[in-house]
């Protein structure tokens, strides 16, 4: 599920919960997917290479591949090893963005100002491979290794590291834009963006989050709103807002802070609607009164096993008939099996039925029996 964001983020969570942290990717440790290592003591958790956005699985293959008898050395080593017909320019900026990278000793902002740089060495080193293919040295690894040496830059500023992550691994790992409002949100009772979809038709549920955008539009009946794209710690929400409520945003907050959002949860099939019935700040949202109210979540009940009726001979018309009654009289949770037995064969008819056991007494009257089904031992 690494590309599913949401389930993601719970189950970031839910390490966090545990006390296990969850470590950005990094080339030489992190696997396909996700992995939980032991480093120096501690379990964490190391993200998958696959889960980065814009890598691909053929060029994670690929680079798995090649790591796969040691580890890469450097930067030089990287682009010396990998297959840069499939690891390409495109990969390589999304490893650098997710952090992957960061274990060669170089910033973020050094590796992507001289990305090209990057790209052009992984091309001579690719041309070195095709011409020592065939030639006395092609085993030779001197001959395909090439030097790469980057300019020294300061690393990005933190908020533009975090915003990177989200780019490329769907949501922030080393922090979060929120982390510094955490002790505030403490005592207010606020749902998270990743629960929507535990929230039943008319609950209420206050959301807190920032406001990254506000697309104005106009109706059809020439009255603007807008939709708000407001993000929390959990991921992002849509929020329609009327024109009164664009003026109160405008008017009375400040929109480069967090801003809780009491809504109430409309459900239509898979449609669900939220309506804001308040906006306020932190300070009020912490005296607030929220009516959630969560799904039933119904768990299907286990199979039942069939009941089978077994009769000595092929029924008549009449037999069936009364047979038919009864189901009908006495319907159930065990599909009905039919068992037709004679000297020649035993003929097995699976119906679409449900039945009680309470049929059975009546069906001796017409010669009907329960028959026990097969137990298969192991041996």
């Amino acid at each position: 599920e690494r590309n599913n964001t949401d389930k993601v983020v719970k189950y970031v969570d839910e390490l966090k919960r545990m006390g296990i942290k969850l470590l950005p990717p990094d080339i030489n440790r992190s696997g396909q997917e996700f992995e939980a290592h032991n480093i120096d003591g501690d379990e964490v958790v190391i993200f998958g290479l696959a889960a980065i956005k814009g890598a691909g699985d053929i060029a994670i293959h690929s680079i798995i591949e090649a790591r796969a008898e040691e580890p890469f050395a450097d930067l030089s080593d990287f682009v010396s090893r990998i297959d840069q017909t499939k690891v390409n320019k495109k990969v390589i900026e999304s490893l650098i963005k997710a952090g992957a990278l960061d274990g060669f000793g170089y910033s973020r902002k050094a590796m992507l100002s001289q990305i090209e740089e990057i790209i052009e060495t992984a091309k001579k080193a690719g041309d070195a491979k095709k011409q020592a293919v065939g030639s006395l040295w092609g085993d030779d690894v001197e001959m395909t290794q090439v030097k790469l040496e980057l300019q020294p830059m300061e690393e990005f500023e933190p908020m533009e590291i975090l915003e990177m992550e989200k780019e490329s691994l769907g949501f922030y790992v080393s922090g979060h834009p929120l982390d510094k409002y955490r002790d505030t949100l403490e005592g207010i009772k606020y749902t998270l963006s990743s629960e929507i979809d535990d929230l039943a038709d008319g609950s209420q549920a206050l959301f807190i989050g920032k406001i990254e955008s506000i697309t104005e539009k106009i109706s059809k009946k020439g009255n603007k709103f807008g939709i708000a794209n407001i993000m929390d710690l959990h991921g992002n929400i849509e929020l329609m807002l009327f024109e009164n409520r664009l003026k109160e945003l405008e008017e009375d907050f400040d929109t480069t802070k967090p801003i809780a959002f009491k809504v109430k949860i409309t459900k239509d099939g898979d449609f669900t609607r939220m309506n804001i019935l308040k906006i306020e700040s932190l300070k009020d949202a912490k005296k607030e009164k929220v009516k959630v109210k969560k799904e039933q979540k119904h768990t299907p009940e286990p199979d039942q096993p069939p009941l089978i009726l077994a009769l000595n001979l092929m029924p008549d018309s009449k037999t069936v008939e009364e047979l038919m009654c009864l189901v009908e009289r006495y319907p159930g949770k065990r599909p009905l099996e039919l068992h037709i037995k004679s000297k020649l064969a035993d003929v097995v008819i699976e119906s679409r039925y449900k039945v009680s056991e309470r049929i059975l007494e009546e069906a001796k009257a017409i010669g009907a029996y329960m028959e026990e089904p097969l137990s298969i031992e192991a041996s």
